[in-house]
């Protein structure tokens, strides 16, 4: 059974000695960054998701190997040199070939290409997938273009995709991701030039939303889109507006002080989860709990605890002790916590929110004077977000659209909402068949 195996788990990895728990805090799972090398290239990212995306990788094949041999297929077909050298200017020499189909940036996914940083991000978006897979980029090209795609094609190979190393801490956004990913995915051309924007997005809400989720374990139930409030980037913001105040730009800083802490002592409690097991979110792993009556889960917790307290040196004192798992639970959370509060990791934890700011929430927030920072979308993000929300639908009702963005991680209060509908009439793409939210009708730009 499923929770045997998981209570085994639990019971064989914790450390319940000090000496045996690691000085260092180690994160692996449910978060691409780490306490330094967090920089990476969206084109690297891009490329390790199209791999898995499309199960097809190009290995120790050059793009200075890739035009000689596109030159040498365009000289057997056309034979005159100076048809290629007008092929050579158009699409080789400043990489324009990277705007022909998406498969092209599997250029970036080659071992050498990419640093670990890349890889590291590109799993969360993989993880995201969920092992989705689309058979191929359904092309609009002409015949220049078609014979780059062949030769690029002959050098490309299966690649076997290893199984998922840990299970979705947010479900309902993995959920709109794919459908979004496979959206896009239908479109090559829109593909190509929304791509990064729309991973960046999602790197934000996941970032969001997993340090919303973090704050809410006990409730021991896969989490749901939690509130989050924006602005549009032209709109002005007053402390008047109490949902953009309460639960914006401060909530969201303030709930990415629990990343860190917390997975990485999720690291902990599933430090030998197996070879062929993936990690486990912390409120699974307090669902799980709740299913079993194992009292020896009560015990090895109880000594962890006490455990880790110890090496970490915390003046802690624990509740009132319960024979609970549960309880011991609970304890070991406000020890990862409480860590971070004390000596230098105060300022590991300062600069690891500071870097989450600088590298990842850059572009969603804006400082607005007396109003501190906002979160905040611009007229290029709005229109993505609509697009995806909208679909293959010809058009969604206003409410259904709100209700969409919701589920991404994104709310509007009342007078965002209408700045929208204001913004929607300007670039044409509204049907008003009343003043009312439920009458009015948004369509997609593409």
């Amino acid at each position: 059974m499923e929770i045997d195996r998981f209570i085994n788990v639990i019971n064989k990895s914790l450390p319940r000695v000090a000496n045996d728990i690691p000085e260092k805090n180690k994160l692996n799972s449910f978060f691409p960054m780490r306490t330094k090398g967090n920089e990476f290239e969206w084109d690297n990212v891009i490329g390790i998701i199209l791999r898995t995306l499309l199960r097809k990788k190009i290995e120790n094949y050059s793009y200075e190997r890739f035009i000689k041999d596109c030159q040498l297929s365009f000289g057997n077909k056309l034979g005159e040199e100076e048809f290629w050298n007008t092929i050579n200017e158009m699409y080789f020499e400043n990489k324009d070939i990277f705007n022909i189909s998406p498969e092209m940036l599997l250029f970036h996914s080659q071992k050498g290409e990419y640093a670990q940083s890349d890889d590291r991000f590109a799993s969360l978006f993989i993880n995201l997938m969920k092992g989705t897979k689309i058979q191929e980029f359904t092309r609009n090209v002409n015949f220049i273009e078609r014979e780059i795609i062949k030769v690029f094609t002959k050098n490309t190979k299966n690649y076997e995709f290893d199984s998922l190393t840990e299970d979705a801490y947010l479900p309902y956004l993995s959920f709109v991701f794919i459908k979004d990913l496979n959206f896009l995915s239908s479109r090559p051309n829109y593909f190509l030039s929304e791509i990064k924007k729309f991973l960046s997005f999602y790197l934000f809400t996941y970032t969001a939303q997993i340090s919303l989720a973090l704050g809410d374990w006990k409730v021991a139930e896969e989490p749901q889109s939690k509130p989050l409030y924006f602005i549009m980037d032209h709109e002005r913001a007053s402390n008047e507006r109490t949902h953009i105040r309460n639960h914006g730009y401060k909530l969201f800083q303030d709930s990415c002080y629990k990343i860190f802490p917390i997975l990485t002592m999720l690291e902990l409690l599933q430090a030998d989860n197996g070879k062929n097991s993936k990690k486990t979110p912390l409120w699974a792993i307090l669902r799980k709990i709740k299913e079993t009556e194992y009292n020896d889960v009560s015990e090895h917790l109880k000594d962890f605890a006490h455990a880790f307290r110890t090496q970490r040196e915390l003046n802690i004192e624990f509740n009132q002790p319960i024979n609970q798992a549960t309880h011991w639970l609970e304890e070991i959370i406000k020890l990862a916590m409480a860590q971070f509060q004390v000596g230098h990791r105060v300022n590991i934890n300062k600069r690891y929110v500071k870097d989450i700011e600088q590298i990842i929430a850059k572009g969603f927030f804006q400082s607005r004077g007396r109003s501190g920072r906002v979160l905040i979308l611009n007229q290029d993000q709005i229109v993505l977000l609509t697009n995806l929300a909208v679909n293959n639908n010809e058009r969604i009702r206003f409410q259904d659209l709100i209700i969409s963005f919701q589920q991404r991680g994104v709310y509007f209060d009342k007078q965002s909402q209408q700045e929208l509908i204001k913004f929607y009439d300007r670039i044409g793409n509204v049907e008003r068949m009343s003043d009312s939210g439920d009458a009015i009708y948004v369509r997609k730009t593409i």
